[in-house]
């Protein structure tokens, strides 16, 4: 019982976040939303084997649907509606068409209420200790031509801690993105505005990669980077596998330089949600399809992604439901996945771990939510602060660390935009980590704890951290 109210305050912040399309035009009344993989290789009409965008759209017209969101010349994907029974067999007999999936809908787990406090300044920013932000800002404290894309229930742009007096707020709301397509008759749907939260994740995700060092609340990882909301969830937990579609390959179309993704893709059943997406179920496929081809989309745009690796104390490695099942889109290949650590750099009893999937940990909280001196402190909407954990916490402290990196040693392009490759990022995260638990790589905390300090400074000497409670003490 212990163990399940641990995991069960953890996933309410996890939320399995996914999402539906950037357009605003609402769903016919009965009809069904499907994600197409079209077959073949990229060229300039798409990935169509053969013929044309023209083709693409006849076929689905044939089927008895229509296009919602195109985004074929990108990742050979379109999202589609119909509401005709037989539309995915129709269209999966198409030589155009890899794969076909319903895009069904879910409800994440019910807010457990996290408390807020009173005065964050009194809660010590333990996590920022851990991983030693306030030496490296000394250093790098980001750059505001670095963009990191929050792909989340959005970003309360209003917020305090995102302001400076002088320059304003380093919350992007004109290049957001809405990636949710909202029901005229769902219920608490919430505000297409990507710089209103639909909830309080988003927000909170955001804080912990830039709230600014203004002398209010809290202090980021990277506070003088620029932040950039990608809305991918509605405020009643509804989310669609095609707004992660959408929000990735966005992404890459602004050539964002970091995305953090705290969520899992959802499942394919209706208000239900499974944590793994699995090779053999036709569907799911698609989902894993389509996300793979958005994910190297957004890399061959210059974008690192990164990605929380979820909270069911999963050996992601050797998974219960099999090696065919993934987690999407932390073990999404050219994805970095992050595993989550308490105040003593130990394993969080919630997070998900293994040989593979796991690539750095970072401070993710291990208590009980409320409680900011064993889990994460940041930014709640509407000026407030709260502490809560999750491996959707531990995950933007590396989307932070990565947008130092790319602040301290990327090239300002001629068109202004700054350029350091995702492969060069993946380098300097990953060999600038602490080792704890067992020497070298292990499956608890994949290359080591990640370090801000040693990250701006491209330390790479071996450092280890003795006091860290190894890994095997956490796993039952």
């Amino acid at each position: 019982m212990q163990k399940a109210v641990v995991i069960l305050l953890s996933v309410v912040v996890f939320a399995g976040l996914a999402g539906a399309t950037a357009n605003d035009s609402s769903s016919a009344a009965g009809s069904e939303r499907y994600l197409v993989v079209l077959k073949g290789t990229q060229d300039a009409n798409g990935f169509a084997a053969s013929g044309t965008s023209t083709a693409v759209k006849a076929a689905v017209s044939a089927a008895g649907g229509t296009i919602a969101n195109d985004l074929s010349r990108q990742i050979g994907v379109v999202v589609a509606e119909s509401s005709v029974g037989t539309f995915a067999g129709a269209l999966s007999a198409s030589p155009l068409v890899e794969a076909v999936g319903a895009d069904k809908r879910f409800k994440g787990l019910p807010d457990a209420g996290p408390e807020q406090t009173a005065d964050p300044l009194e809660a010590p920013q333990w996590d920022m200790m851990q991983i030693r932000t306030p030496q490296a800002h000394d250093v790098q404290a980001g750059s505001r031509v670095v963009d990191v894309g929050i792909l989340d229930s959005g970003i309360d742009g209003r917020h305090p801690d995102f302001f400076v007096d002088t320059t304003g707020t380093n919350v992007d709301c004109s290049r957001g993105r809405n990636s949710v397509t909202f029901l005229p008759t769902g219920p608490g749907v919430g505000t297409p505005d990507p710089c209103t939260d639909n909830q309080f994740h988003g927000t909170h995700v955001a804080g912990t990669v830039g709230a600014q060092a203004n002398g209010i609340g809290i202090v980021g990882v990277a506070p003088n980077v620029t932040l950039v909301p990608v809305k991918v969830c509605d405020a009643s937990g509804f989310c669609y596998a095609s707004a992660v579609v959408d929000g990735i390959t966005y992404a890459g179309d602004q050539k964002l330089d970091v995305i953090n993704m705290s969520f899992f893709v959802d499942d394919n059943e209706f208000q239900q949600s499974t944590e793994f997406k699995c090779s053999d179920d036709p569907v799911q496929r698609s989902f894993r399809q389509a996300v793979e081809r958005a994910i190297q989309y957004a890399r061959g745009q210059g974008v690192t992604p990164i990605a929380a690796l979820g909270n069911s104390d999963e050996d992601l490695s050797h998974p219960e439901t099999g090696n065919e099942c993934e987690v999407v889109p932390a073990e999404t290949q050219g994805v970095i996945g992050v595993s989550s650590l308490g105040r003593r750099s130990e394993k969080a009893g919630y997070s998900n771990y293994g040989s593979g999937p796991n690539d750095v940990s970072a401070p993710g909280g291990n208590g009980t939510t409320g409680d900011c001196t064993r889990t994460v402190l940041s930014t709640f909407p509407a000026g407030a602060y709260g502490c809560i954990q999750g491996t959707s916490m531990a995950s933007p402290h590396a989307a932070g660390v990565a947008a130092l990196i790319v602040s301290q040693f990327g090239t300002l392009g001629s068109d202004g935009d700054v350029k350091l490759s995702p492969t060069k990022v993946e380098s300097y995260l990953q060999s600038t980590t602490i080792d704890i638990g067992l020497p070298g790589y292990d499956e608890c905390f994949g290359n080591g704890r990640i370090d801000a300090l040693r990250a701006v400074r491209d330390d790479t000497s071996r450092a280890v951290d003795a006091s860290a409670p190894a890994c095997p003490e956490y796993q039952e």
